[in-house]
């Protein structure tokens, strides 16, 4: 007992100096050795694991999944968060306004006057605030779509079901749902349950993007008749995506664009038909057309216009409205800017060139050019990185050129060939490859100002006119039944048997027939005058007989 209390004593000594593998080493043949050295390793492991709860320790695979965490899906709870955020910001921004406003309310007139200067005051800061809640929510819709892209990816919300405005009619006239129903095209697409098949029914049979039939106000065309069906079958956002972005057919992609337009709320439609209000792919409305249109032309009349050939398109509300005119105003130099630097895709494909866009469609920010995306030759768009470290995608209509290297002047551009003829008119070319043009507050407002003319100035049958109802539709001529073939019949019908035809009398035998026909009316005036005359008696008769003969007497006769 005494040898082995000093061999326990001489271990721990041994222990608190060399640590335990020491320990362990030295009394390696002893019991007491044996234990120390299987002791050593639990007592490092306990304390490489101290931080760690005990179950953890029977599972090593806990420690590296710690070690090397796995990577999660991306979150959009930060945006959400900032979106309201926002939202009570602006409520509260709201309110402080109103109660600014109230205090500068004239206190001598309810209604404002131009002539006085607390109502000018007043009207002046009313405008301010309506100027701040237009900027406020265009950026509010900016962040949400971007919300969007970031929870949905890079195809925005192309991801689960979309929903409906209106499950029911679709934002369909009436008059032409009822004419698709029955027609004979869309009793057979109901067969047909894939959404391929749809398509491939668009790719070989559409060949028009109007409503109807060509001459025809009840057959619908087969553009419209596919429409429907998908409407009825209902899509996702993949599915629409793939139709707008088809390479197939631009008919297929106006059957995406109509989708939109009818069936998806009003709210949604900068979202998803504002890349393509710039696309330059040309297409005839229908085979027969004379005239070539765009597709981003289409896409603009769709979103600017309240009818849509002889249909009605679904109401907008007042500030969407009012929305899509601020983005569509800067539209018609969009496209002057995309021709323009389509002479300078050289330039685009070079790195650090220095440029300024207009990503947000109202102010220009100065950056530099990463790369030029080409994927989309109807569509090219480049990638810049803005001075304040932003990187973002903007369409090559909003970029102009800033760096000194490329003036117009140089020798590296030239706008205009060699054997150019000078031309004679002396108003100033406008270079819109560097030119930002008019502002976006100068181009609502003349396009404002146009609507206003146009407004008060129609004339003829363009004034007031009145969309056609369901029971004025009604009413139309049919091209099916029984009543308009024979309708068909009678106006192309032609006779085997000829009628006898007589020749026209001669001069003298029409004078004779007149000479005849005024004898017997003057027999009847002179009885009228003999039964209802003032005067009776020979001459009388006599001197009325004279009268009526000679074409001569008074101009009024009494009678009775």
């Amino acid at each position: 007992q005494q040898q082995q209390q000093q061999q326990q004593q001489q271990h721990l000594r041994h222990q608190d100096t060399h640590g335990p593998g020491a320990a362990s080493s030295g009394v390696g043949k002893s019991s007491i050795g044996q234990t120390s050295m299987s002791r050593g390793p639990l007592a490092s492991s306990s304390g490489s694991s101290a931080a760690l709860p005990p179950g953890k320790l029977a599972h090593p695979s806990s420690a590296s999944s710690l070690a090397d965490p796995s990577p999660r899906p991306h979150d959009a709870k930060p945006t959400a968060a900032r979106l309201q955020s926002m939202k009570e910001e602006k409520a509260k921004k709201d309110a402080e306004a109103q109660k600014e406003a109230e205090k500068l309310r004239c206190h001598l007139h309810k209604r404002p006057k131009e002539s006085c200067k607390f109502c000018k005051k007043w009207q002046d800061f009313v405008n301010n605030i309506k100027e701040d809640k237009a900027a406020m929510r265009s950026k509010m819709l900016n962040d949400s779509v971007a919300a969007k892209r970031e929870t949905f990816g890079d195809e925005g919300p192309s991801r689960g079901p979309l929903e409906l405005a209106n499950p029911k009619t679709f934002g369909l006239p009436p008059l032409l749902q009822s004419h698709i129903i029955e027609s004979q095209h869309f009793k057979s697409l109901m067969s047909l349950d894939a959404f391929e098949k749809v398509v491939e029914e668009i790719w070989q049979f559409s060949d028009s993007v109007e409503p109807y039939m060509q001459n025809s106000a009840t057959i619908p065309s087969a553009l419209f008749c596919c429409l429907y069906r998908l409407l009825s079958l209902g899509l996702d956002g993949r599915q629409l995506r793939r139709l707008i972005d088809s390479v197939e057919s631009p008919f297929i992609r106006c059957v995406g664009f109509l989708f939109v337009r009818f069936g998806l709320d009003p709210s949604q439609l900068w979202p998803w038909l504002g890349e393509y209000v710039l696309d330059e792919e040309e297409f005839r409305p229908s085979k027969d057309a004379e005239w070539v249109t765009t597709v981003g032309e289409y896409v603009e009349g769709l979103l600017s216009q309240e009818r849509y050939y002889s249909i009605v398109f679904p109401r907008v509300p007042m500030s969407t409205k009012r929305y899509l005119e601020a983005k569509l105003a800067q539209v018609p130099q969009y496209r002057k800017r995309t021709q323009a630097n389509q002479r300078l895709l050289d330039v685009y494909r070079q790195r650090d060139v220095r440029i300024e866009a207009c990503p947000d469609d109202s102010s220009w920010v100065a950056g530099f050019i990463i790369q030029l995306d080409e994927s989309v030759a109807t569509r090219p768009k480049v990638h810049v990185r803005l001075d304040g470290g932003e990187d973002v995608v903007v369409h090559i209509g909003k970029v102009i050129l800033s760096d000194h290297r490329y003036a117009s002047s140089g020798s590296f551009y030239r706008p205009l060939p060699s054997t150019h003829r000078r031309s004679r008119s002396r108003s100033p070319v406008v270079d819109w490859a560097r030119s930002k043009g008019k502002s976006q507050a100068e181009l609502i407002d003349e396009q404002r100002h146009r609507d206003r003319e146009r407004a008060v100035c129609a004339s003829g049958k363009e004034y007031a006119r009145k969309p056609v109802g369901f029971k004025v539709a009604c009413a139309l001529p049919r091209e099916m039944g029984a009543a308009s073939h024979r309708l068909m019949e009678d106006e192309t019908f032609v006779p085997m048997r000829r009628e006898s035809r007589r020749r026209s009398p001669s001069p003298a035998q029409q004078d004779a027939k007149k000479v005849q026909h005024s004898a017997e009316h003057q027999a009847q005036m002179q009885q009228l005058f003999e039964k209802y005359g003032m005067a009776k008696g020979v001459e009388v008769t006599s001197q009325a007989q004279k009268y009526l003969v000679d074409g001569e007497g008074p101009d009024v006769m009494r009678l009775g």
